[in-house]
């Protein structure tokens, strides 16, 4: 378990201002934290030195591009950390697998995979459960219909209301050639990547490049460009919570996801086919603000709050958000 590293205020703009846009100049971010260029440049570089800033990424719609995003929980029996730990192997190699982490709660691990259809998945699934099946205590699937990413709002304090931005859409079938393909790798490794660099590797002109990341983006398949940080050297840890509801009715629904929305430390809204009646990650301090989180909700939403599930994600082992084609 990483140590917290303190960090001063102007270390907190940067790296929120990272995770509104991290493709942002030096120049752009410095104008808006109070700082000169090079200074934001040296800050930057030491956040990275630190480990605190893991990586920059590009947010993809994978839906748009024809894929279906799969969600798959796996709950062990019988296994050592070695078998463990060979079962993480196996589904790391998968070049489908985009965000695999270790969770404490009902299951023990929670997977996302990038597929073009059930047939893929299912040749996927046999695969793993001709190796695996005796060590599987139970699993569950789902197919993520919508996603919504807000951002990181709690690193300032920030109270204000927050607006979702989807980045996963019902699948669907974007026109793209291979410079456009390219360009989104490329920028889903590293979305700071110069254009010049971007240009290089697709063998096109500057010029070229930007307008075909401008039509990108206008095409929203680009949705956006983030940062990911180690959750813990800043002092956060990461749960996804589950709530099932009774008594609903649509205003009342509204006000649950308008009083989700609103919270600073709500960094993903799930909508997902065979899930949850509602399925939102939070990135918090502590187990006990946690609590008065889930709490409050609780008290002003007893009418239709049937039971809540938490689970807790404490080992992140891959994260990216367009698979290897």
């Amino acid at each position: 378990m990483a140590e917290k590293i303190s960090i001063d205020l102007k270390d907190r703009k940067i790296i929120y201002e990272l995770d509104k846009n991290s493709r942002q100049s030096f120049n752009e971010i410095a104008k808006k934290v109070g700082l000169s260029k090079d200074t934001v440049s040296y800050r930057i570089e030491n956040l990275i030195k630190k480990g605190i800033i893991k990586s920059f990424n590009a947010v993809i719609d994978t839906g748009k591009l024809g894929f279906i995003s799969f969600r798959l929980f796996f709950k062990f029996y019988n296994l050592s950390p070695d078998k463990e730990q060979e079962i993480i192997n196996f589904l790391l190699k998968n070049e489908n697998l985009l965000w695999l982490v270790q969770v404490e709660g009902k299951y023990d691990i929670n997977t996302w995979f990038l597929y073009k259809s059930i047939e893929e998945m299912n040749r996927f699934w046999e695969s793993f459960l001709s190796k695996y099946s005796n060590y599987i205590d139970k699993r569950e699937l789902g197919i993520y219909s919508k996603v919504f990413y807000f951002n990181r709002d709690y690193l300032l304090n920030k109270k204000h209301h927050k607006m979702p931005i989807l980045f996963i859409s019902p699948q669907a079938e974007a026109k793209l050639d291979k410079a456009d393909i390219k360009i989104i790798e490329l920028l889903s490794k590293n979305s700071r990547i110069s254009i010049i660099n971007i240009a290089k590797e697709t063998k096109h002109t500057p010029k070229t490049i930007i307008s075909r990341i401008k039509k990108l983006e206008e095409r929203k398949i680009i949705i956006g460009y983030r940062t990911e940080f180690d959750l813990e050297k800043l002092g956060y840890k990461y749960y996804k919570i589950h709530l099932s509801t009774f008594n609903t009715s649509k205003e009342k629904i509204e006000k649950l996801k308008e009083c989700i929305y609103n919270n600073p430390n709500v960094v993903y809204y799930d909508i997902i086919l065979g899930g949850y009646d509602f399925e939102f990650e939070v990135q918090i301090e502590n187990e006990d603000k946690l609590r008065e989180l889930i709490e409050d909700m609780r008290k002003n939403f007893s009418g239709i709050i049937r039971d809540y599930e938490i689970l807790y994600y404490y080992k992140e082992h891959k994260l990216r958000f367009f698979p290897v084609l």
